[in-house]
């Protein structure tokens, strides 16, 4: 019976010893993350969230990841850089879900297939929510909630008699939340205000901006989600003769040096910073934990944003602006 109980042990111990023997040459195996996003990767905004990524790349010697989108906003390129990126059989794939839609075959194909998944930047917000694509998690703005708070902050500055959200990427539902919110919470306030398709091209949208402040000219604010836009619609007014920051408003989203500069000049009356950094550095992060020792993301959205910007913040963030970070 001694005996017996001893073998058991022995047993017992070489078992443990054989799990963990397997669990520390798994915990030695390389873990390799693709981050896919719609872009353009050249953009400034998508500088942030590349350096986020790879910051979270160099915590983890065993970590590799693949970082890429199209060069310019291109939805169809960026479809075959998902399809790509599910090809090459990532241990986690982590990526925009820019129009879920569009995305919805490829990515729940791929998930029920055993690929997880993490959405940054842009959610699946689709109704119900059993409709939407079963990602892990989600890391980044509330869309919507950004265009409420884009016009509650309008508001205590001054009452606009309309305004204008310029849509810089048509189709992509996050996007059209953020003027959905700014144009329904300015209506709430008997305050006219539409959304305007100004194209993927900053300077062709600026130009479809003056057209627009032309054909309406009782339009006193705009509400730019994208540091190119703004800097362009900005550009585009100012050599018009228009005289930004008294006869035309600007809100805008994100940010760049350009536009910090722009907000203490007063042609910006404030930006809204979603932290696109924390994005690419938290969905990288959350990859490598859950390949690596199974943990479980914390639940969507992982909320990134909106902080506002204005002349007080431009000091300390400028310096944060040219390294990269903000």
């Amino acid at each position: 019976m001694r005996f017996g109980k001893k073998l058991l042990l022995a047993l017992t111990v070489v078992l443990l010893s054989t799990l963990l023997l397997g669990v520390g040459l798994a915990q030695e195996e390389e873990v390799n993350v693709w981050v896919v996003v719609h872009g353009g990767i050249a953009d400034p905004f998508w500088k942030r969230v590349e350096k986020g990524v790879m910051d979270a790349a160099t915590n983890h010697s065993d970590l590799e990841v693949t970082y890429t989108g199209p060069s310019e906003y291109n939805f169809t390129e960026f479809i075959a850089d998902i399809e790509a990126a599910v090809a090459s059989k990532p241990d986690v794939l982590v990526c925009t879900l820019t129009e879920p839609d569009a995305m919805d075959e490829v990515l729940r194909t791929a998930i029920a297939d055993g690929l997880p998944v993490i959405a940054i930047n842009a959610p699946d917000l689709r109704e119900p929510p059993e409709n939407r694509i079963p990602v892990l998690t989600y890391v980044g703005e509330d869309s919507y909630h950004i265009g409420v708070v884009a016009a509650e902050e309008t508001l205590k500055r001054f009452t606009p008699k309309r305004a204008l959200f310029v849509n810089h990427h048509p189709g992509a539902r996050n996007i059209e939340l953020r003027g959905q919110g700014f144009i329904d919470t300015l209506g709430k306030n008997d305050i006219p205000a539409e959304a305007l398709d100004i194209t993927a091209d900053a300077v062709q949208g600026a130009e479809i901006t003056l057209a627009y402040l032309v054909a309406h000219p009782d339009t006193e604010v705009i509400f730019s989600t994208n540091t190119l836009r703004t800097e362009a619609i900005v550009t585009r007014l100012l050599d018009e003769g228009i005289d930004v920051g008294n006869e035309v408003k600007i809100a805008s989203m994100d940010m760049s040096e350009k536009v910090l500069e722009y907000i203490q000049e007063g042609q910006v009356m404030f930006t809204l910073d979603q932290q696109q950094y924390l994005q690419g550095y938290l969905g990288v992060e959350f990859a490598y934990l859950h390949a690596k020792y199974g943990f479980t993301p914390p639940p969507a959205p992982v909320s990134t944003g909106p902080g506002v910007i204005t002349a007080e913040n431009v000091p300390q963030l400028m310096e944060l602006s040219k390294q990269g970070y903000r």
